[in-house]
């Protein structure tokens, strides 16, 4: 047996600890605080241990907090884990604690999942991304703390929206998983928060993405992380998911139906563009989103606009009008016949009329202000086509010839 002698301590160590408990009178309740005494015990018998030695003093990441290994610390975990759930029932294995403690001081590093509850559209397959990523249902996420903790919440949510705030929301329809391979599960220093970092802007970036080419509205996200060997979750109660969500809080009325290998061709057609492209939309979309989150439909219109000019902005002697090339570029990029980008066109100009008065301060009735709301949807769709023309064009053309090219193959 490897570690043979720590394995040795570790057990006469949890046998009297787990004897001294049980001679407390009254028996403790599920609340109480373990005696320091036993603890204390338990603490000098892993100071003896050598896989304790080899690791003290480094960082544990248990998902969202990396705190500094010391026998203090683990002695109180050492000692809940007397009992474990076998899959059916609870059940007392003093030695299992041994091997636990073990097993944890010994891995350097583990397989994890970033793993995402999206509230704002659903899907009813799983779909593979890549290698590392996959979109799936809420419900198909395997029974994790946090998961619960989600399901749990929403069952206290009221009111006809699926997603108010941090703490009012229903059940999610989705999820997004991206593995982490290798994480630093226990390490001198904190590159494990960068591996972390690194999938969470992933999420990001999929999350904004997604927003704009295939949902046409806002999404709330949550994310945490889970290690596929449960066992190496060392306090996952302690685990608080974070937050990805616009500037401006959304209120998110349903979770639409989506394809989930639509979802697939749009993220690997994403993926192809330059990276230029790509930053320019990322920045556009980020204005969309927040058209879509705005409460007044003025300024709605006003970031609206905005995202249609930073999308097809750019080009050499670009001198023209914002909303020559908005109209103009838009309507030719989606494409059609030209009755069709006619049509475009117009629409996209009567945003920018409805613009101008909303900047200038132009009175607006309630004729105008039903006008306003309308148009601001409908360009909202407008702008959701045009992102995708550009996923079908793979990159941002030269406008000065694109602007004069027929266009009927859209």
């Amino acid at each position: 047996m490897p570690h043979k002698k720590d394995h040795e301590i570790l057990v006469a160590a949890i046998e009297r600890a787990d004897q001294a408990f049980k001679k407390i009178h009254p028996t403790p309740s599920l609340l109480s605080s373990t005696p320091k005494g036993i603890l204390d015990d338990l603490a000098l018998a892993i100071d003896r241990c050598e896989v304790y030695k080899a690791v003290a003093g480094n960082i544990l990441f248990n998902g969202s907090s990396a705190p500094i290994i010391t026998s203090s610390l683990l002695a109180p975990r050492f000692f809940d884990k007397r009992n474990h759930w076998d899959g059916t029932k609870w059940v007392e294995d003093l030695p299992f604690a041994a091997d636990w403690l073990i097993q944890l001081l010994t891995t350097q590093k583990a397989e994890a999942h970033l793993r995402v509850a999206i509230w704002g559209f659903s899907v009813k397959e799983e779909v593979k991304i890549s290698d590392e990523m996959r979109v799936l249902p809420f419900s198909a996420l395997p029974d994790t703390f946090n998961r619960s903790r989600i399901l749990d919440r929403a069952k206290d949510h009221a009111g006809q929206d699926l997603w108010l705030s941090p703490t009012h929301y229903g059940v999610p329809g989705a999820a997004f998983e991206l593995s982490i391979p290798d994480v630093s599960f226990i390490s001198e220093y904190g590159y494990c928060f960068v591996q972390v970092y690194d999938r969470q802007m992933i999420a990001k970036e999929f999350w904004s993405f997604i927003q704009a080419a295939t949902t046409g509205h806002p999404l709330a996200l949550c994310t945490w992380v889970d290690y596929e060997n449960r066992e190496l979750e060392f306090s996952e109660w302690e685990k608080w998911p974070e937050w990805i969500l616009p500037e401006i809080m959304p209120r998110i009325h349903a979770a639409v139906p989506v394809d989930a290998q639509r979802i697939k061709q749009d993220w690997e057609a994403y993926s192809k563009l330059p990276g230029d492209t790509r930053s320019s939309l990322a920045r556009s979309i980020d204005r969309f989103v927040l058209s879509k989150c705005r409460h007044q439909f003025v300024d709605r219109v006003l970031d609206l606009a905005l995202a249609f000019e930073i999308a097809v902005g750019g080009g050499r002697g670009d001198n023209a009008p914002a909303s020559w090339k908005v109209a103009v570029r838009s309507s030719q990029m989606i494409g059609g016949a030209l009755g069709v980008r006619q049509a475009l066109r117009g629409k996209l100009n009567h945003m920018y009329n409805l613009r101008s008065r909303a900047t200038h301060g132009g009175s607006m009735d309630s004729k105008d202000r039903a006008d306003l709301e309308a148009t601001v949807n409908e360009c909202s769709q407008i702008y959701v086509a045009l992102i995708q023309s550009f996923l079908a064009l793979g990159a941002k053309p030269d406008w000065q010839k694109f602007e004069l090219e027929p266009r009927t193959d859209h």
